[in-house]
């Protein structure tokens, strides 16, 4: 998947779903917000078996995918970005998923999309 979108509507879209993500569950999956394309946007998920919330957001998405990442660890690093384009990358062998945006890039350990 490679995805790029813009710092503030990315920061928006997972204030939220963040309001779904379970804060203790016994299912680690429970605790990522799920990052899907599909039809040219990119979509957001989360959920704790009770409440479920998705939000699509415009995007230029170059390759479809998806994956699931630490909510918390993502929104954080998400908001600590300067407002600009965000590119998103995964490397779907070692389920991790590459931010950049300016000078700033990290790297994020992911859970396969089929858990969630």
């Amino acid at each position: 998947m490679k995805v790029t979108c813009l710092q503030e509507n990315l920061a928006k879209g997972l204030g939220i779903v963040g309001r779904a993500v379970a804060t203790r569950s016994t299912y680690p999956v429970l605790a990522n917000v799920l990052l899907a394309t599909e039809n040219g946007r990119l979509k957001l998920s989360a959920t704790n078996f009770e409440v479920a919330i998705t939000c699509w957001l415009g995007a230029n998405v170059e390759t479809d995918g998806a994956i699931t990442v630490p909510a918390r660890t993502l929104t954080d690093l998400v908001n600590n970005l300067p407002p600009d384009q965000v590119t998103l990358m995964v490397d779907e062998q070692t389920q991790t998923m590459n931010i950049a945006c300016r000078r700033v890039e990290a790297n994020v350990k992911g859970i396969d999309y089929n858990e969630f």
